[in-house]
């Protein structure tokens, strides 16, 4: 080739592979790297060229890169870890930056032997190395041999050549930096192992697998138990030792395609694809205990003993995504340290169903009462033996935006202990006491009774908040607020309900046991208990009038009250003959629909006179509809 020609297609490759190496992502650099050696074999005819690099074992190279001419036999699978002590005096002349650059191995110097023998066994007649540098540091070296011919390069060639080993050099200080951006963006610093990010990306692409191959995957969360007092006693250096180890057993423990990774602290994540039975997850989880347990010796002295929790997420029985998962496992992590150190747990998607269920229904009723979509109803208490109006119960209402009018039954059991049951209560209470204060100032002296939670009555401010709701309202006598506990409630702690009770009735406020009979029934609660009234609970009522065995409990109930000197409250009065027959048994108060329905709390003044007209209708002589005052006790 004519040496205008020549230089022509030098200066283009040199500013191809300058192109190349820097514009192409370092993914592509091996290519690149082949595809050089190859236009640079053609160029010059070369039989065989190639790349070694230093290896991380200190003494060491490894031919990484191969190009040969056809006909000529590859060598890169001879040449891995070759010791430098075999290629002495070629090692020298490449830390020295000096390219070698031989027509004949008969060039090579006295102390070269090493190197002539080695190169004569793989038939070569001349060649020419050039040191592969990056930042002033021997990263390896490129050679250009000659096996049926020889050559002589000049001055130019070596020159334009060394340009575009430089260029290696660069493409893999980029690939370099790449990795090491990567090992920061996915892996832990400390065990080497993938971090969060890696994890949640690894994560999705098993989920996907498993999902096309139809197969199960489990992700496993750990937390090692007690890590911190350890951590604490003996310090971080110690902690750091201890977290290497346990991310070395748990690597070793897993199987091939199974993941190890560390979110942070004393927390692991395992990705455990393509198991086939439940039975599988639980043998490997009991080697992940097993590994974690084992004792850690520090130094020559410190022997450390630990355990950790494992919660575990097992894809199917439904779907969902990386950060879900994760989340899931951690949540059954948590149950196993309930449970004590060295535990694992299974999360419960079902439970998990339920729960957000949960939370979403408490989020509605939060909704309801700061949106004010909460009405107070109202359901009237008469006196059997004159028919005056004794008190109001206050029953709450949900005016739902979708559903319309929603009675208690669908939606108060959504609250159960939980805290919103104090604010429905205040919001009860405050609506209660606002209403009997507009009925009072309509002329009608009611009185009006709540219902109190078991998480109300153990409340310790309890009685505090009764008498600032009471003091918000001074136009009203203490006496027109009447409470009412339910037995079940009483029964969670007697003796605290009993305080709380006589602390308000020390202000003035009376106290109802509400459904009385569904629980114990017990007479330790009449006699310890400090209330005035005892109701009856509806389902024996409802069935008095046809079902002997509940007539005598409602009878028995009306004596029990009497004689611990307790006013008698029937529920649910459904018709006048019950109301006959409690005048008969000699019960005093009755509510009911064959006296009312519940009512908007606004309408009970209206109420009063239709029901005053219906008496007149009845009677001649009635008398006033106001109600009467309590008796003594109440």
């Amino acid at each position: 080739m004519p040496n205008g020609d020549l230089s022509r297609q030098l200066l283009q490759l040199l500013a191809e592979t300058a192109e190349a190496f820097i514009v192409e992502p370092t993914s592509e650099l091996d290519a690149t790297i082949d595809r050089t050696l190859g236009s640079i074999g053609g160029l010059f005819d070369v039989d065989r060229a190639y790349v070694f690099s230093l290896t991380r074992y200190p003494g060491f190279a490894s031919n990484t890169h191969e190009w040969c001419a056809p006909g000529v036999e590859p060598q890169i699978h001879l040449l891995q870890h070759v010791s430098e002590v075999s290629i002495c005096w070629l090692m020298g002349e490449m830390r020295a930056g000096r390219a070698i650059n031989l027509e004949s191995l008969l060039d090579l110097p006295a102390g070269a032997d090493a190197e002539r023998a080695h190169l004569s066994s793989q038939g070569i007649q001349s060649l020419l190395v050039l040191p592969l540098v990056r930042r002033g540091r021997l990263e390896g070296f490129a050679g250009f041999d000659h096996i049926r011919g020889s050559r002589r390069w000049s001055e130019q060639e070596v020159a334009v050549l060394s340009i575009v080993v430089s260029g290696f050099a660069q493409g893999l200080e980029r690939r370099l930096i790449d990795q090491q951006l990567r090992q920061l963006a996915y892996e832990d610093p400390l065990t080497r192992l993938p971090n969060r990010s890696l994890l949640s990306q690894r994560l999705g692409e098993e989920l996907e697998r498993a999902r096309r191959n139809g197969t199960q995957l489990a992700v496993g969360y750990l937390d090692l138990d007690n890590f911190k007092p350890i951590n604490d006693s003996h310090g971080h250096a110690v902690g750091d030792q201890l977290l290497v180890a346990v991310a070395e057993r748990l690597c070793r423990c897993l199987r091939p395609g199974d993941t190890v990774g560390r979110l942070g602290g004393d927390e692991f994540v395992v990705i455990l694809p393509g198991l086939s039975s439940l039975a599988e997850l639980e043998s490997l989880g009991e080697q992940l205990l097993s590994a974690v347990a084992q004792p850690t010796l520090i130094g020559q002295t410190l022997c450390v003993a630990m355990s950790t929790s494992i919660g575990f997420r097992l894809v199917p029985p439904d779907d969902a995504d990386p950060d879900t998962l994760l989340r899931q496992a951690d949540q059954a992590m948590y149950a196993a340290k309930r449970d004590g150190p060295g535990r694992m747990h299974h999360f419960d998607v079902e439970l998990e169903r339920r729960q957000l269920l949960q939370r979403s229904r408490l989020e509605q009723v939060r909704q309801a009462i700061d949106g004010q979509q909460l009405r107070l109803f109202v359901q009237p208490v008469i006196d059997l033996a004159t028919g005056q109006l004794r008190f109001a119960e206050a029953l709450v209402r949900w005016q739902h935006p979708q559903q319309g009018l929603l009675a208690p039954e669908a939606w108060l059991g959504w609250i159960g202990d939980q805290p919103e049951i104090i604010r429905l209560g205040d919001w009860v209470l405050e609506q209660a006491l606002r209403h009997c204060s507009s009925w009072v100032r309509a002329g009608l002296c009611a009185a009006v009774s709540v219902n109190m939670s078991a998480r109300e009555l153990r409340d310790p401010g309890f009685s505090e908040r009764i008498r600032s709701a009471l003091a918000r309202h001074p136009e009203l006598p203490a006496s027109a607020l009447r409470l009412e506990v339910l037995e079940t409630a009483a029964l969670e702690d007697l003796e605290q309900v009993a305080q709380s009770i006589a602390r308000c009735r020390e202000l003035g406020v009376s106290f109802a046991l509400d459904d009385f009979g569904t629980g114990y029934s017990s007479l330790t609660y009449l006699r310890r208990l400090p209330i005035s009234t005892i109701k009856i609970d509806r389902s024996f009522v409802a069935r008095m009038l046809v079902d002997p065995a509940d007539q005598a409990i409602v009878r028995a109930v009306v004596d029990l009250a009497h004689a611990f000197g307790r006013t008698c409250v029937a529920e649910g009065v459904e018709t006048p003959e019950h109301l006959q027959a409690l005048r008969a048994m000699g019960c005093e108060l009755a509510q009911g629909f064959a006296i009312a329905r519940p009512m908007p709390a606004e309408d009970l003044p209206g109420w009063c006179s239709q029901f005053w007209d219906q008496l007149a209708g009845q009677s001649d002589t009635c008398p006033p509809l106001q109600p009467t005052p309590p008796s003594p006790g109440e």
